[in-house]
C-alpha cells in the first residue's frame, strides 16, 4: 500500500467485466459508472501513475466516495485488491492530511486508547454534538472493557487452548458487554483468555484515511506485544480487527523490515471469535433459546472464507432457536469506518435497504461479527436487539 506501482501488475488483469458493479454499494446509489472500482482504477491509474490526467477535486471526491468495503474485491474474478489501491491513492494524495488536524488528533487519540475511555467520554459526546458522527449513534459505554477485564480469565474445566482476545475499539469502547459474552463463552467451552494490557486500535480507521504512517505505528505496538505471547490463536470479536491483523498489517512493512516476520508468523494464528469456536467445537451443550434471528454478514469476511457461515454452523447447535435468511444478507449497512460520517445523506440511503430487508425477516435479533455495522444499524432500528453471534450463545448458555 505504500507504492502505487507495485499494483500495476494486478490493475492490468481488470477485463471490464463491471462484476463489481453489482456489488458496489455506492455505485447501487448513484448508479454513475464513475463510482465504481473499474473507473476508480482506471482514473487512479491516468492521474497518480501515468500522470495523463490531472488528480483535482472531482478525482478526489470520486476515490473518497468510496466504502472500502471490499465487496468489488470478493466479487472481482481477477482479485484485484481495489481497497488497498484506494488506500494506496489517499496516502498519495493527502500526505496523511485528509482530515483536519482537530479530527485526525481525536482520531489518533481514540486509536491509541481503543475508543474514548472514561476520560475521553466527554470528548465523544462533544464529537457527537459537533455533528462529527450521527446524534443517534450509540453513545459510549460508561466504563470501557479495558477497565473491567485484564489478565488471565481460567478456562472451566480441563483447558483444551489458550487464546489471546485482541478487544478492539468497538467492544472496548461501545460494546463492552459482547467482549464480556466473548470471555465468557470461550471459558465455559475449556478455553483459557489472555487479555494484553497496552493495546491499541488495530489500524483500520488510520487506512481508511491513508495516514499510513499512523496505522504502521498502531501495527507495530500490537504486533510486539501479541508476538512475546504463549497463546495457541489470537481472536478477536471484529471482523474488521481480523483482517487487520491476518492480512492488512503486512502490507504496511517494507519486505526487509525485521517487524515483518513477527507478523506474518503471528498471522497464522489470527481468527475471528465465531469461527474459532466453531472450529475448536463447543464442549458445553446450549440450553434452548426459542428466538427468530437473521444475520448480517460483515463486509469484511474476505480474509477468511469461513467466517460468513461459522455463525450459521455454530448457533445451529441451540434447540428451539431458528435463523431467518435476509434475501441480501451481505449487502453492506453503510457504515464503512468513517463514510458514514463524510457522506450522511448517502450513507443513509445505503443502510436503509439493509434496513428494510431485516425487517422483512421478521426477526427481532440480528448478529453480526462487526460492532460498526451493529451501532450503525442500531441507530436506524430501535425496536430490534443487535448482538455478536458469540452473545447469542451466551443467552443460550444462561448469561
Amino acid at each position: 500500500m505504500r507504492d502505487l506501482k507495485k499494483y500495476q501488475d494486478l490493475i492490468q488483469k481488470c477485463s471490464y467485466c463491471r462484476f463489481c458493479q453489482s456489488t458496489c454499494p455506492v455505485f447501487m446509489e448513484d448508479l454513475l459508472e464513475t463510482h465504481s472500482a473499474v473507473a476508480r482504477i482506471e482514473l487512479t491509474r491516468a492521474c497518480l501513475m501515468e500522470k495523463s490526467l490531472p488528480a483535482g477535486e472531482r478525482f478526489r471526491e470520486i476515490i473518497d466516495r468510496c466504502l472500502l468495503c471490499t465487496n468489488c474485491v470478493q466479487t472481482c474474478p481477477a482479485n484485484i485488491p481495489w481497497d488497498e489501491i484506494a488506500v494506496a491513492a489517499r496516502a498519495q494524495i493527502y500526505q496523511g492530511k485528509r482530515q483536519n488536524p482537530l479530527t485526525k488528533k481525536l482520531l489518533r487519540k481514540f486509536m491509541e486508547q481503543r475508543g474514548f475511555g472514561t476520560i475521553l467520554s466527554r470528548a465523544g459526546a462533544l464529537a457527537q454534538g459537533a455533528g462529527l458522527f450521527p446524534t443517534d449513534y450509540p453513545a459510549p459505554a460508561e466504563k470501557p472493557f479495558s477497565e473491567i477485564r485484564q489478565g488471565v480469565i481460567p478456562a472451566e474445566g480441563p483447558r483444551r487452548a489458550r487464546a489471546a482476545y485482541y478487544v478492539g475499539c468497538g467492544a472496548n469502547t461501545f460494546h463492552p458487554d459482547t467482549a464480556e459474552d466473548v470471555v465468557r463463552v470461550l471459558s465455559r467451552n475449556g478455553i483459557e483468555v489472555v487479555i494484553p494490557e497496552g493495546m491499541v486500535c488495530c489500524g483500520t480507521p488510520a487506512l481508511g484515511e491513508g495516514d499510513l504512517e499512523t496505522a504502521q505505528e498502531m501495527a507495530r505496538k500490537n504486533i510486539e506485544l501479541l508476538a512475546g505471547l504463549e497463546v495457541d490463536a489470537i481472536v478477536t470479536d471484529c471482523s474488521s480487527c481480523g483482517r487487520a491483523l491476518k492480512t492488512k498489517n503486512l502490507k504496511l512493512f517494507l519486505e526487509n523490515d525485521p517487524l515483518l516476520l513477527k507478523a506474518i508468523a503471528l498471522a497464522e494464528k489470527v481468527w475471528e471469535a465465531t469461527d474459532y469456536l466453531n472450529s475448536i467445537g463447543l464442549v458445553a451443550e446450549p440450553s434452548s433459546f426459542p428466538e427468530k434471528f437473521t444475520y448480517h454478514i460483515p463486509c469484511h469476511r474476505g480474509w477468511k472464507p469461513a467466517i460468513k457461515d461459522a455463525p450459521r454452523t455454530l448457533l445451529a447447535k441451540i434447540p428451539g432457536a431458528e435463523l431467518v435468511e435476509m434475501e441480501f444478507p451481505e449487502r453492506c449497512c453503510g457504515a464503512g469506518g468513517t463514510f458514514f460520517m463524510n457522506y450522511q445523506e448517502l450513507s443513509a440511503k445505503i443502510r436503509s435497504r439493509k434496513m428494510e430487508d431485516i425487517v422483512a425477516t421478521g426477526a427481532q435479533i440480528v448478529i453480526s461479527q462487526c460492532p460498526s455495522c451493529r451501532s450503525y444499524l442500531a441507530s436506524g432500528l430501535k425496536n430490534i436487539k443487535f448482538m455478536h453471534p458469540l452473545s447469542l450463545l451466551a443467552r443460550a448458555y444462561g448469561f
